[in-house]
């Protein structure tokens, strides 16, 4: 995770685990984390293919230009995109473990902004560990973006989850304009 605000929401993460897989949706606490609200969302997993909208900041809907609650974050990628991300999220949610891509945000008039988006899994009412708590963070000023909406997130680059209970050297390839980040059992 590049940015200081996703570092700190995965402390923040750890620190409500307590030894287990993920910590439950009810233990996030707002005050703790009111520095990064504007940017948190959270998503429920409903099937492969539909991770909803719960909540999202008020700075990820500014930047797009429209409330996302009970709409599927997939909606915001196109094509092999959306089935990378789909795979991001299915992973960490069933390895509970965190991770992160790096997407690039673009305004009809090309205007792009590249952004860093962690995710973290959490554990619902039910004790299954079904949603996501994410951070959707700029990496650059959003000025340029003021009065223009996003209308397209193009994924850069994937950081997948870690095998759970394994610190794994990272090695990089590339493919294509896409930075892929794969860990090494070896």
């Amino acid at each position: 995770m590049r940015h200081a605000q996703s570092r700190a929401l995965h402390t923040y993460w750890q620190t409500l685990r307590l030894g287990s897989a993920a910590p439950q949706r009810e233990d996030i606490a707002p005050q703790d984390i009111s520095e990064l609200l504007g940017h948190v969302f959270i998503l429920r997993r409903i099937d492969p293919a539909h991770h909803v909208f719960r909540l999202a900041g008020t700075q990820l809907c500014d930047l797009y230009q429209r409330e996302f609650r009970d709409q599927n974050f997939l909606s915001l990628w196109r094509g092999h995109d959306a089935v990378h991300v789909q795979a991001v999220l299915e992973s960490s949610l069933s390895g509970a473990s965190p991770a992160s891509m790096v997407a690039r945000a673009s305004s009809m008039d090309m205007h792009q902004l590249p952004v860093e988006i962690s995710v973290f899994p959490l554990r619902g009412p039910e004790g299954v560990v079904d949603r996501i708590l994410g951070l959707f963070q700029p990496l650059d000023d959003t000025e340029p973006f003021r009065g223009r909406p996003v209308v397209r997130t193009t994924l850069r680059e994937i950081r997948p989850p870690a095998v759970p209970g394994h610190l794994l050297p990272v090695s990089r390839r590339h493919t294509g304009d896409m930075q892929l980040h794969i860990a090494n059992d070896h």
